[in-house]
């Protein structure tokens, strides 16, 4: 199990390569245990899909006019979430161990997954208290959503990064990726969504 001082490291590891530091790699611990152990920082993600939850129920709540039929619950919505992020979770790095060594880039997969996973963690840290101002009224649905809009774009630049950084991959490759994992992510969400709470 993952410490919480190694996460503590880890996110500000995640931050270091944001800032583009060239020895960001200093915060990780990169060893094969490691690799194996940073698939349980998935523990920590659980309790932020909670307010996650909250927040979609009602963004979906206020939005009940544009949607046909009832609006799902709040514990629906948890279930779809809790599934979509277990399924993820390991899709995206088993994608890429097979995928990274057809681009020349499969010495450095170990690396990228470890810091991938942890940089979950702190991309979930700053796109959470977005939710909790919007639960808390500070910010109306159209600004959360805005600002959703805003953190998922830098998301994605970020997930560049990585793949740019810390997986060594050239820009087409690194574009590919993020592709990859933007589009495993809409599948995945939307067949378990389906699944789960059907058509909106």
């Amino acid at each position: 199990m993952p410490s919480l001082p190694e996460a503590l490291r880890a996110i500000e590891g995640s931050v270091a390569i944001a800032r583009r530091d060239p020895d960001a790699s200093r915060f990780f611990d990169l060893s094969a245990d490691a690799f194996w152990r940073s698939f349980a920082v998935v523990i920590f993600l659980v309790p932020l899909y909670f307010i996650v939850s909250a927040a979609e129920t009602r963004m979906l709540f206020e939005m009940r006019d544009q949607i046909t039929g009832t609006p799902p619950g709040y514990w629906d919505l948890l279930i779809s979430n809790l599934a979509t992020l277990g399924i993820e979770w390991f899709a995206y790095p088993i994608a890429i161990l097979f995928i990274a060594p057809l681009f020349s880039v499969g010495q450095r997969v170990s690396p990228y997954i470890i810091v991938y996973n942890w940089s979950s963690l702190a991309i979930s840290l700053v796109m959470v208290p977005n939710f909790v101002l919007y639960l808390i009224g500070v910010f109306p649905i159209a600004m959360a959503v805005l600002v959703n809009f805003g953190l998922v774009l830098a998301v994605v630049w970020y997930r560049f990064l990585l793949a740019r950084e810390v997986l060594g991959a050239p820009i087409g490759t690194a574009i590919g990726f993020v592709a990859l994992d933007v589009v495993l992510s809409l599948f995945i969400s939307s067949a378990i969504e389906y699944a789960v709470i059907g058509p909106l």
